[in-house]
């Protein structure tokens, strides 16, 4: 969560992260990315469909950099949940206030 509002994340898209149709104030390529960023997150596999809608928003370094991006946080949230990582105060603040916690 902190993560997200440092770069500029409204609340209302973080809440909407697992469900984008529910907030109107992504683009057209924020949704792409969070499709990509499930897509490689999920199935490690990437179609060739989403790498051309990729291809219109974004620059074959830009998407490079997307890539090495999902991947590390991959990595990281697979190490946090290995050592069972508490997370932040505020993070369990906001899980408790939306009776996620």
């Amino acid at each position: 969560m902190m993560l997200g509002r440092s770069v500029g994340l409204t609340e209302n898209e973080l809440r909407s992260m697992g469900d984008t149709k529910m907030c109107d104030s992504f683009s057209e390529a924020d949704l792409c990315v969070i499709e990509y960023s499930e897509q490689l997150t999920m199935n490690n596999v990437v179609s060739d469909e989403m790498y051309a809608r990729l291809d219109k928003y974004f620059s074959q370094e830009q998407i490079v950099e997307l890539s090495m991006t999902v991947g590390l946080s991959a990595m990281v949230n697979r190490v946090h949940a290995t050592f069972k990582t508490d997370v932040d105060t505020d993070t369990k603040s906001y899980l408790a206030s939306e009776g996620l916690a």
